[in-house]
């Protein structure tokens, strides 16, 4: 088509006019795409992150000290046979299922903490840190440090005398390999010292080899995040016998975090490997450190590797040499030029990053102060703008998180700095990973979701054996968390932890991705055997109810407790509405997949499916309007609650929808209105989307207000979700509220998952003109739009697929190259838009809009050819 073959022609002009020294970063413009700071980072939420997926810095930008810590995605403590799995429920299951029944959930809740729970999982860590001291001769000025989104770029830029200092910064997915450049222009000269580090000291060795830096060393064997007097108090000194005796007695060499010798040698092996490519000072290399002397340029090139060599092999015995895999990256590199390196970077990145352009809202004065300065005003609604800078900041992350061959993003992406970070630093699957890859398709990014696609059939390998032993069934299970390892079985403390629902939650990922691509070979290969082996462990967990209703046995709405009186709560109790709305859209596309690949030879496991979908427990209304949360209208035990559990359903579901229900989406609308717009900023992400679902734009557009609200050293506690000054989301840093706003911010502007492709259903004011290119959309379309006054003024559809299209605006519309479209009505012809139709109000198997809810003014079908482009224009 034109526009790919524009979008490929600019993008290699604009890597030829940035390897020739072009400063692309600053060429002025309507896009919004450049965080920039008139000081350096002084604390880590400042810094700025920089990677390919493998590899990941954050890059302070000190004049005199400039800092980068270091990450590499695969480098976690442990060892993929130190686990604990000897839990069997079935010893317990009738105890505490009849507990449930008479309403004894404190004697319940305690034998599952008892008897269902494994040990906590290992933790991400930290590569190490690089650190450049530099000599100057007199005092800096005019500084600017930024981050273009545009090329994945840093830049460093001051003056010292006469002399103008640049560094230039980015981390090369083609070639990985981080790539540093010094100029000085000017009659002072570069002088500077690099020095390795890593926080896992203790097991460091430096050398100078081949006019390389090299530093090696070792993870931890062994991180405990629990400390010793909770797994005492917990009983569980049994589960961790690297630091307890058999008889519960803590070991005499017993640490939180365990090295090598000391945890019988295990630990992820690392190497860290940095060199010149060019200089034209001198360059002197020891154990010591890298030293430059009376340089006007410098090129670094640094690489990486760990010992990972899959989730089941151990890499101390089975792992491969990280030596071997960092020289080989680096010996690539070498053989490169500044300028190529550059090119493959950037040609890399906006291969991706370039299918999507956005401005929302017009850029104002206040658009052009620092990112910092933006958030911090954001509220004033005088620089909309800042929205397209956080939306594209956004898909930056993605691409720099999660690349093809990789690992998916975990609850810090790839960057943090912590032996023991918060919650791990691993995925927790009852929210917070699925989150970080909500926005893959809609925002063109497919090939980043590929890493999540390959831990989640991972996962289901383990999954199986968990499913098996753990409670007798078919199928894979997985619960609320997992680690590098892949371990299925709950950990340790948490109440949420026994949750055995990840599975189709994560598999409708899988799903989503076929909607989108049409991908009939993926749905058959990749999607189904997961879906089945999903679908087959909820069909031997569902039990009958007293009316004949099937709902989970023992269930927990992530992770919000209910009062059982004025002093008491719990977290357990059968059928969570979250529960039933995984399992209902599993078996609903299990149902589909099955008609769509002709599959004859499972017809006693279709109809077995069919008629338990059939007797799922509906949806209910409580006393208060709202969507009810629990089997019985239980009261929260936390009004204001962070988790959005029951809600799954509308968003990211497609069950609930405002043209299908008046009365569920009334419900939907209470549940928000009685949580408010506080929480984590994860929190507050899903609630936009919540309310984008719900068309309304103007309550969607106040949570993300809520959201970009500047978090400074005075004001973490007292807004609990905000944004970091370097647009990060916390506190603490957890990385799933960036993509949250991205597929939220997305919703607002188009959403196809209710069979048809519905134009800026929930635009808000402040955003009334804009324009946005590139969005995909399910059934293999994708979507150009421009708007003024808050209506569309014209939209471009290119359809990859072909098939018939459905178009929904909230104005009226027209097709000026068309002559076939006409008014929409019953089901959408395209397959990718086939839904299950529901058989009641309240107990919706899928979705199918009601033609009596199609308005012809502005709901068109019009048949479209692979490869085609479309006009729509407003009237």
């Amino acid at each position: 088509m034109q526009k790919r073959t524009l979008l490929i022609v600019a993008t290699l002009l604009a890597a030829d006019l940035c390897a020739s020294g072009a400063n692309y970063s600053q060429i002025p413009g309507e896009k919004d795409e450049l965080l920039w700071y008139p000081r350096p980072a002084s604390t880590w939420t400042e810094a700025l992150p920089l990677g390919n997926g493998h590899l990941g810095a954050m890059v302070f930008g000190d004049v005199d000290h400039e800092h980068f810590q270091l990450n590499e995605s695969t480098l976690y403590s442990g060892d993929p046979e130190h686990t604990y799995k000897a839990i069997d429920i079935r010893e317990r299951y009738g105890e505490v299922t009849s507990l449930l029944k008479q309403g004894k959930y404190k004697e319940s809740e305690q034998l599952i903490a008892d008897e269902w729970l494994g040990r906590n999982h290992q933790c991400y860590q930290p590569l190490g840190d690089v650190r450049i001291d530099f000599l100057h001769n007199g005092a800096f000025r005019e500084y600017r440090r930024t981050l273009d989104l545009s090329s994945a770029v840093s830049t460093v830029e001051y003056r010292v005398n006469g002399t103008r200092f640049k560094r230039e910064y980015f981390i090369s997915n083609p070639d990985r390999v981080m790539v540093i450049r010094l100029v000085a222009e000017g009659p002072e000269k570069i002088n500077c010292t690099l020095r390795l580090s890593s926080p896992h000291e203790e097991t460091v060795t430096r050398e100078a080899k081949d006019n390389r830096l090299l530093l090696k060393g070792k993870a931890p064997g062994f991180v405990l995040r629990r400390d010793f007097q909770l797994v005492e108090k917990l009983g569980d000194q049994h589960k961790y016998p690297e630091v307890y005796t058999k008889e519960g007695i803590l070991k005499p060499n017993a640490s939180r975090i365990l090295y090598d010798k000391d945890i019988n040698g295990l630990g992820m092996p690392f190497e860290i490997q940095v060199t010149s490519n060019y200089t034209d000072g001198t360059i002197l290399v020891s154990e010591d450190g890298l030293e430059i002397r009376e340089a006007h340029e410098v090129v670094l090139i640094l690489s990486a590797a760990t010992g990972y060599n899959g989730y089941d092999k151990s890499p101390v015995s089975e792992g491969v040499d990280p030596h071997g895999k960092a020289q080989a990256f680096l010996n690539k590199a070498l053989a490169l030029k500044y300028p190529h390196l550059y090119a493959n970077h950037v040609h890399d990145y906006r291969s991706l990053f370039g299918r999507v352009g956005i401005q929302l809202g017009n850029k104002s004065e206040q658009s052009g102060l620092p990112t910092d300065q933006r958030v911090a005003l954001f509220s004033n609604g005088k620089d909309p703008s800042l929205a397209s800078l956080y939306f594209q900041f956004g898909r930056y992350l993605m691409i720099a998180g999660s690349r093809q061959g990789g690992q998916p993003l975990n609850l810090q992406g790839i960057w943090n700095d912590q032996i023991t970070p918060p919650w791990n630093g691993a995925y927790t699957m009852n929210i917070n990973l699925q989150m970080n890859y909500w926005p893959a398709e809609v925002a063109n990014l497919t090939e980043c979701h590929q890493p999540l696609f390959q831990a989640i059939k991972e996962l289901a390998e383990n999954g199986k054996e968990t499913a098996r032993n753990m409670y007798g069934n078919e199928g894979w299970v997985a619960h609320h968390n997992m680690d590098i390892w892949r371990h299925a079985e709950p950990i340790d403390n948490c109440k949420c932890s026994f949750w055995p629902m990840a599975s189709g939650w994560l598999v409708s990922h899988l799903w989503e991705h076929y909607l989108f691509s049409g991908d009939r070979g993926f749905l058959e290969k990749e999607v189904y055997p997961l879906l089945k082996g999903a679908v087959m462990f909820y069909k031997d967990w569902l039990v009958p109810t007293a009316k004949g209703r099937l709902v989970t046995p023992v269930g927990h709405s992530p992770e919000l407790n209910f009062r059982i009186n004025e002093t008491q709560t719990s977290s357990y109790s059968p059928g969570p509405t979250m529960d039933l709305a995984i399992i209902r859209e599993a078996y609903s596309r299990f149902i589909e997949a099955h008609a769509i690949l002709g599959i004859e030879n499972e017809s006693n496991l279709l109809d077995t499916i069919a008629a338990q979908l059939d007797k799922l427990q509906p949806y209910q209304i409580g006393k208060y309007g709202q969507l009810q949360e629990w089997l019985d209208d239980l009261e929260d035990a936390d009004t204001q609650h962070r988790h959005l559990s029951h809600l799954y359903g509308i968003f990211p579901g497609n069950q609930i929808h405002r043209h299908v229900s008046q009365e569920l989406s009334g419900s939907v609308k209470k549940v928000l209105e009685r949580r408010g717009n506080g929480g984590m900023g994860w929190s507050k992400t899903w609630k936009l989307a919540i309310w984008a679902r719900l068309f309304d734009g103007e309550n969607a557009f106040s949570q993300l207000n809520s959201f970009l609200t500047l978090i400074t050293a005075n004001k973490v506690g007292i807004n609990p979700g905000g944004t970091f000054p370097n647009l990060f989301c916390g506190p603490p840093f957890q990385i799933d509220g960036n993509f949250g706003a991205v597929a939220g911010i997305a919703e607002m502007l188009v959403q196809s998952h209710a069979g048809e492709i519905h134009l800026l259903p929930a635009l808000p004011k402040a955003w009334s003109n804009g324009k946005v290119t590139g969005l995909k959309v399910r059934g293999g379309f994708e979507i150009d739009m421009e708007w003024t006054n808050g209506k569309l003024t014209n939209a471009v559809i290119y359809s990859k697929l072909g098939g018939n299209c459905r178009i929904r605006t909230e104005g009226a519309i027209k097709f000026p190259d068309l002559v076939l479209s006409t008014p929409a009505s019953g089901k959408n012809t395209n397959p990718l838009f086939s839904f299950i139709d529901p058989k009641a109000p309240l107990n919706i198997h899928g979705l199918h809009i009601p033609e009596a809810n199609h308005k012809p003014s502005n709901c068109f079908d019009f048949p479209t050819k692979a490869g085609s482009v479309y006009r729509v224009t407003g009237l």
